[in-house]
């Protein structure tokens, strides 16, 4: 671990914000500590005490990160599953930073991975570093470096839903499991199941950290309304129900830190049978992780979606890393709000909502039929990698550097990111509201310039642009005209159509009321505009869009060239 001290020392400090989802611990060869947690857009970052790094990665709230050992070279490895991909990810620390790259693993027969557990130490009976994970076709399999390349042991048993700590006691090595709201004890070494334990309908996603407390063979399991010690089937209630945990560590061995249901840090102590507050006034943490200090103390590390904090027992508090307070971000023009900008969005930020003047919201957000489809979001595809979908390993990611908001107007600077991590292009976006003869505008610039010293190529499929999807409703009556006064353009699938006009205009009905929605393009476009638009006639969905018609001459952009989208969003109400 010293030489990930040294590449942490090392690196450039990354000041991007940042709202945690989940973290983890690990302790370094020198007695320092590493956090790692997975941040608002996506990234993980990884906090050394002095400075935070952001690795690649990308994933989404729910995602699960652990640390191990998992290629036994003595070294901590983050293990990293993504709900959305369906995949294990193993991330050397050290050789992400000076690589960007991480290792991609899979289960059974696919990337399919719905949850995992780990191994932190190995025995005689169980080699070290070892994955189980569970997959959304019902069965269970395990991931060691023994078996890299071998393909994955199967494991008996349909463990749908999959979380662990290590139990210590009576057989070594063994994991405690859960799997529909029940608790087992499961050794890999013997691939056997004990009998079912006491688990109270236990959620997986919260369920963990069993060891070291009084007793090895103690299971500590947060259910939907309380907190229970398992010891063999007897369980005891701690009177609260948390939602993250982990055990206190240094002089108090027997004390429960949690973050109860309420986003309240709390601390329990086993012997007086009783909680408190921690730390007062934030409500935000969703994980929570110790370490040990030099003097037998221990410090507490908490992430929320302001960033990271330390924590003292006294209930002292710092912030070390700063976050974004929300991933959400409203714009307002005379007092009413006019749209919401999403920050956090896994593959790129956007806007989620978008309103009439009479609070009519007339956009949808990743619909089950194509979940890349995010409300109103611009994309293009550059170089070998498309920044539109979120289906393959050629789906690439918009990632924001900043962002900045006085209430009307959003400033953010993006980084257009391979999933390697090269950063292709950088974007500087402005989002204006307004209110204007009786409509809500959104004044929309996006200007993406090379980020490096190559050239890059923009191009994109028919569609690619400035884009929105429609609420449900208006797929069966949306109607559609521009500026040429028709509904006519090129067909290019079903009823999919192209136009060059000045503006196009979609109207239609959302909870019975009628609503006008039209994208208008603006002096400063790098190429005049052509509209699309899907919906009218096929009643798949209704979607409408301003294109540069990148699909046919692909624009190719020199060092210090920039192209620039630049259009105007009217939504008003349509009696």
């Amino acid at each position: 671990m010293k030489r990930i001290l040294s590449a942490f020392l090392l690196a450039i400090a990354m000041t991007a914000p940042a709202a945690a989802v989940e973290n983890c611990c690990y302790n370094m060869a020198s007695g320092s500590f590493g956090v790692a947690w997975i941040d608002s857009i996506g990234e993980i970052r990884v906090f050394d005490g002095q400075k935070s790094v952001r690795l690649n990665g990308f994933y989404e709230r729910g995602d699960k990160i652990a640390v191990l050992d998992l290629d036994g070279d003595g070294r901590d490895t983050l293990a990293v599953i993504s709900k959305n991909k369906k995949a294990l990810y193993v991330i050397d620390v050290e050789k992400t930073i000076e690589t960007g790259k991480t290792v991609v693993l899979s289960a059974g027969n696919g990337s399919n991975i719905k949850g995992f557990c780990t191994a932190p130490a190995g025995t005689a009976h169980e080699p070290k570093g070892s994955v189980i994970v569970s997959t959304y076709s019902g069965s269970s399999y395990m991931w060691n470096k023994d078996y890299d390349g071998k393909g994955w042991p199967a494991i008996p048993g349909d463990f749908s839903q999959v979380s662990s700590g290590m139990l210590k006691a009576k057989m070594p090595a063994q994991f405690a499991v859960v799997t529909h709201g029940d608790v087992y004890t499961y050794n890999p070494a013997w691939m056997v199941y004990s009998q079912k334990l006491m688990g109270r309908n236990v959620n997986s996603t919260i369920c963990g950290n069993f060891a070291p407390l009084t007793k090895e063979d103690e299971i500590i399991a947060a259910a939907e309304d309380e907190t229970y010690i398992i010891i063999g089937n007897k369980s005891d209630a701690l009177g609260k129900a948390v939602k993250c945990m982990t055990v206190g560590n240094g002089p108090e061995k027997d004390v429960l830190i949690a973050v109860d249901k309420d986003g309240v840090l709390c601390r329990y102590d086993r012997t007086e049978k009783a909680w408190t507050r921690l730390c007062e006034g934030k409500a935000g943490f969703v994980s929570v992780v110790t370490a040990p200090n030099a003097d037998g103390t221990y410090t507490i590390y908490a992430t929320s979606e302001d960033g990271l904090f330390s924590v003292s027992t006294d209930g002292k508090s710092a912030k070390l890393v700063d976050g974004l307070s929300k991933t959400r971000i409203p714009l307002k023009a005379d007092g009413k709000v006019v749209a919401q900008f999403q920050t956090g969005g896994l593959f790129k930020p956007y806007v989620e909502k978008l309103y009439t003047p009479g609070g009519v919201q007339v956009l949808l957000d990743s619909p089950f039929d194509h979940i890349h489809h995010h409300g109103l979001m611009y994309s293009m595809g550059i170089n070998d990698y498309e920044f539109w979908g979120e289906y393959s390993d050629k789906c690439a990611y918009q990632v924001l550097t900043k962002v900045d908001s006085d209430g009307s107007t959003i400033k953010a600077e993006l980084n257009w990111v391979t999933p390697n991590g090269e950063v292709l292009a950088k974007e500087t976006r402005e989002i204006a509201a307004a209110s204007e003869n009786g409509a809500n505008v959104l004044n929309w610039k996006s200007v993406l310039t090379p980020a490096g010293d190559k050239a890059v190529k923009i191009w994109g499929r028919y569609y690619f642009g400035l884009g929105m999807r429609f609420a449900e409703e208006m797929n069966t009556n949306v109607k559609f005209t521009n500026s040429t006064g028709a509904h006519d353009g090129a067909i290019v699938r079903g009823d999919e159509r192209l136009k060059d006009c000045q503006w196009i205009n979609a109207v239609g009905t959302v909870g019975g009321k009628g609503v006008s929605v039209t994208i208008e393009e603006k002096e400063g476009n790098t190429r005049p505009m052509t509209g699309y638009s899907m919906g009218e006639g096929w009643k798949a969905f209704a979607y409408m869009g301003a294109t540069m018609r990148v699909h046919e001459n692909p624009i190719m952009l020199e060092p210090g060239q920039s192209i620039t989208a630049a259009y105007k969003v009217i939504v008003k109400d349509n009696q």
